[in-house]
């Protein structure tokens, strides 16, 4: 029987492939098996990635045996995504994190503050995404750890500071990224053999532009780059587009929220359920619970491209916002 392996597991077996830590290699192959479909096809596949996990922890749990240090980049996947924030030193990198999350990252004007990557969850539209700070991207030296964390990303965050040469500071970070072979998802149709690198969907935030005056310098890198790149001002200072960002993050990671209705009760409508733009009744019913994905006979959706309460089945493709009822 053929595997029939979707697109996110070759994505996911890239990013394993050219994970540099072991700490990277076990998140990578995690999200690589959560990425194949479970039938008879897939029984062989399934059975040598858990034997590559199984001998990848026990190289770990050795290793740790003869040093108790963990990496600090080494952090547990949380919420419904991860978020990098990277760039240059001095950007906002860890004001952005302090500003939309509870964590307490150093923030200070003097260069390279921080040395090494904090998290925190930020709430976008009751949807729990981590963000993480990390420490500056410098050609004299940043540690390898940094881009296997990088890695394990859904979406980066590359930001910039229009005060302090923003062309340069956009040039000098994507540079440092291929050269550790991860691509921007905007560039990969003009990086020959892209299919050997690590394709990660990023958005350029153009941090400090507090002022009419660094609006115009904000529009005039955007004509002088003449591309069409998922680019965004905001102002961590004034609080000015950080909601627009958060959005625009859930857009760029395609992600949207479903509604749980219990027949005959009202929909709870403060805890969505969070599935890839796409997804169907029956992701859906296997989101809530193995009992409905297994017994689902109908559903009722409320929301958008049906009626009210409209009959569906398990191959209808839901939208974000909808409230979905599930009948076993």
């Amino acid at each position: 029987m053929p595997a029939n392996l979707p697109p996110d597991y070759f994505a996911a077996e890239e990013k394993f492939r050219t994970a540099e830590s072991i700490s990277a290699k076990i998140a990578c192959l995690e999200e690589l098996i959560s990425t194949v479909p479970k039938h008879k096809g897939t029984d062989h596949l399934r059975a040598e990635l858990r034997r590559k996990l199984s001998r990848l922890k026990s190289e770990q749990h050795k290793r740790k045996s003869v040093s108790r240090h963990e990496s600090e980049y080494h952090i547990e996947k949380e919420g419904s995504g991860r978020i990098a924030v990277i760039g240059p030193t001095n950007a906002g990198k860890s004001s952005l994190v302090a500003r939309l999350t509870h964590a307490t990252p150093k923030v200070s004007e003097s260069p390279f503050t921080t040395w090494g990557p904090t998290p925190g969850m930020m709430n976008v539209k009751d949807v729990h995404l981590q963000l993480i700070d990390t420490p500056p991207l410098s050609k004299d030296y940043t540690k390898p750890e940094l881009f296997d964390l990088i890695r394990t990303s859904d979406l980066l965050l590359l930001m910039l500071d229009i005060r302090a040469f923003p062309i340069q500071q956009f040039d000098d970070s994507l540079e440092m990224l291929a050269n550790h072979r991860i691509v921007a998802e905007f560039l990969k149709n003009k990086i020959e053999n892209s299919e050997s690198m690590t394709i990660i969907p990023t958005m350029i935030v153009i941090n400090k532009v507090d002022n009419q005056r660094l609006q115009a310098d904000f529009n005039a890198f955007c004509e002088l780059e003449q591309a069409d790149w998922p680019v965004i001002p905001v102002s961590i200072q004034n609080q000015y587009n950080l909601d627009t960002m958060g959005r625009r993050c859930l857009e760029m990671m395609k992600l949207m929220r479903i509604f749980s209705k219990p027949p005959g009760k009202e929909p709870d409508m403060s805890q969505p359920y969070v599935l890839k733009i796409g997804s169907t009744i029956e992701d859906f019913a296997g989101k809530v619970h193995r009992d409905f994905l297994n017994n689902l006979k109908t559903a009722r959706v409320w929301g958008k491209n049906v009626y009210d309460g409209q009959m569906v089945g398990r191959d209808h493709i839901l939208n974000d916002g909808d409230v979905v009822e599930l009948h076993i």
